[in-house]
């Protein structure tokens, strides 16, 4: 049986989708304080995320590390909370299924970043890697269907998250951050050199993901990335791995202020299809900060335009995610 052809689509923000309904980011928790205090809120959110297509959605739990739940008071809540982050997913499920659609059958992607350095000890390799295993295990054990390790650059934090990937039972993904300095846009965020990471990738003891995407990424620093991320994946071996991109919409203005969209949604998507038709090795795509379900939407009239595409989406879906 041939193997499926059509992309895999992911959602888009939260953190900014929140804002743009009127939740305020507050640090410490910034978007996870929704969990406590708007959960109806994040249920519309990925309900409408699965109602414009796609196919994986991720839980809010970027800011559930253990000491970032410390500074608000809250250290011994993270599995409580880890669990919410997955209830929610599932309840939206069945606002999805109540509106009569078919687009049910989604997944469910443990969102774990790098965790905050300690204040003391820095980013000592025993830290990071605890940190990583008990919020990745939470959301496990709460019903995630894989785990998503995103927005890393740092090569030591690479390293521990395909560390603590070896133990877990679940598919893992992971996705980096392109560097979107001038000179530097074939390197992950901060200069570091893709070398870096396909060094770790080839790295016996070390778990390959199972698939390896770029997120978090300025527009017109993609490009680039993208290429580096690819030769990477071949200098590693990953032959089989799926590969993909969610970038950020967002850019500094000339004047310093940040803008969250700099790019329309059907702009976007048409970008993304572009990117991935140059380049067939990708095979997922979504959006990240400063995208809408209408990004969503716009992405699935592109990658997925009939019953057949979606189908063949589904497909694959299903074989990669069973």
């Amino acid at each position: 049986m041939p193997e499926p052809s059509a992309p895999l689509l992911l959602d888009g923000a939260l953190a900014t989708e929140l804002r743009r309904r009127g939740f305020e980011l507050e640090a410490p928790l910034f978007a996870a304080r929704a969990l406590l205090e708007a959960p109806d809120l994040l249920v519309e959110i990925h309900r409408d995320y699965a109602l414009a297509g796609a196919q994986v959605l991720s839980t809010n739990s970027f800011g559930l590390h253990a000491a970032t739940l410390a500074r608000a008071g809250m250290a011994e809540r993270q599995a409580e909370l880890a669990a919410r982050s997955v209830e929610l997913t599932f309840l939206a499920r069945q606002l999805v299924r109540q509106s009569g659609s078919e687009r049910t059958s989604f997944r469910v992607a443990a969102s774990v970043p790098p965790p905050p350095p300690s204040p003391s000890e820095g980013d000592a390799p025993e830290l990071t890697r605890a940190a990583l295993r008990s919020l990745a295990s939470a959301l496990v054990d709460a019903g995630a269907d894989l785990v998503l390790f995103e927005t890393f650059a740092k090569p030591e934090h690479i390293r521990a998250a395909l560390e603590v990937a070896g133990a877990l039972e679940v598919p893992v993904w992971l996705s980096v951050v392109g560097d979107a300095r001038p000179g530097h846009r074939g390197q992950l965020l901060g200069g570091v050199p893709f070398d870096a990471l396909a060094a770790l990738l080839r790295e016996p003891g070390l778990r390959r993901p199972d698939a390896l995407l770029l997120n978090c990424t300025q527009i017109d620093a993609v490009p680039r990335a993208l290429d580096a991320l690819l030769q990477t994946a071949r200098a590693a071996g990953l032959e089989g791995v799926d590969l993909g991109l969610y970038p950020h919409l967002g850019r500094a203005r000339h004047d310093g202020e940040w803008i969250d969209r700099i790019l329309e949604a059907e702009v976007y998507a048409g970008q993304i299809e572009a990117w991935m038709a140059a380049r067939p090795a990708l095979s997922i795509a979504g959006a990240c900060c400063g995208s809408t379900p209408a990004y969503v939407e716009a992405l699935a009239r592109r990658l997925h335009p009939d019953a057949a595409a979606r189908e063949r989406a589904n497909v694959r879906l299903a074989h990669r995610l069973p």
